[in-house]
């Protein structure tokens, strides 16, 4: 190390009390405000990264959070700090995986910059799954408000979620259509049809009006509901009467009933896609005989 480096390290020595406001500025900078600019002189460009989950580097770390939600949210609760070493206990919320992560960050600061880190990490635990009975993070478990929550969703939170589309599909012609649909999903939902063709939520607003004016009495009833994480599987039922041509078929004033199979994924509350299948061929077959 040059004499003149050793120099500027010894004058801009910090103290453990130092390192931990440094340590907690340097979180809310990047992780809350989302200042890049302003973070990087909180971190060296050499920063040495430690944990399994994070690219190497400062950039590793930059690149990784602008990936994130914009809401990501950072708490930080106990922290401790001996000579360059601070180590803090926080949780991150909104960061789009159906579970928060409580994390032990340990950080080593130098001449009042993070150069090195280390993580531990925990998924956050439910009251029903705490055996402790106690919360992981903070004095009281996270609120299940389905708008809010990152954690495993139950079957009411996935229902009220959904329920704006499906109430978009019943007499769509008589519906606000696009209110609806942005109740639900997010502005950039897409909705597959194939594995790689989709529609935007505008476009899926334009369909189902459309299909509002061909089938006047259309109607969508959820049948059943499963979720896994931050899925929702919906099976579904849809009826209705042509009045004019329907996917090809002139109208004949026989109706349909057919199934619908619908795989949403939801982010901070709202639904990012679906890959969907519905039995159109059945209901084609049903008009005709």
């Amino acid at each position: 190390m040059l004499a003149g480096e050793k120099q500027r390290r010894k004058i801009m020595k910090t103290t453990p009390e130092q390192n931990k406001q440094l340590l907690l500025e340097a979180f809310d900078t990047l992780f809350n405000k989302r200042d890049y600019a302003a973070a990087e002189k909180f971190w060296s460009p050499n920063y040495v990264q430690h944990s399994a989950h994070i690219p190497p580097g400062r950039d590793g770390l930059f690149t990784l959070v602008k990936s994130l939600p914009t809401d990501l949210k950072y708490e930080h609760g106990l922290i401790l700090a001996d000579s360059d070493f601070v180590m803090v206990h926080g949780r991150y919320s909104n960061s789009g995986r159906p579970v928060n992560w409580v994390i032990v960050d340990i950080v080593r600061i130098e001449a009042g910059i993070l150069v090195e880190h280390w993580d531990v990490i925990q998924d956050e635990a439910t009251k029903e799954q705490s055996k402790s009975g106690l919360p992981m993070f903070g004095q009281a478990f996270p609120k299940r408000d389905h708008q809010t929550a990152t954690l495993p969703l139950t079957i009411t939170e996935a229902r009220e979620i959904v329920w704006p589309l499906y109430e978009a599909l019943n007499e769509p012609s008589k519906k606000d259509v696009a209110a609806l649909l942005a109740k639900a999903a997010h502005p950039d939902y897409r909705s597959y049809h194939t594995n790689e063709e989709f529609l935007t939520r505008d476009q899926l607003t334009d369909i189902f009006k459309g299909m509002g004016v061909t089938v006047p009495d259309l109607r969508w009833e959820i049948k059943d509901i499963k979720t896994i994480a931050d899925q929702v599987i919906v099976r579904g039922e849809a009826t209705g009467t042509p009045k004019s041509e329907f996917w090809g078929s002139k109208p004949t004033g026989k109706g349909f009933k057919t199934m619908a199979l619908d795989i949403f994924t939801v982010k901070n509350g709202k639904l990012a896609s679906c890959y969907h299948v519905e039995n159109w061929v059945s209901a084609l077959q049903q008009m005709s005989k």
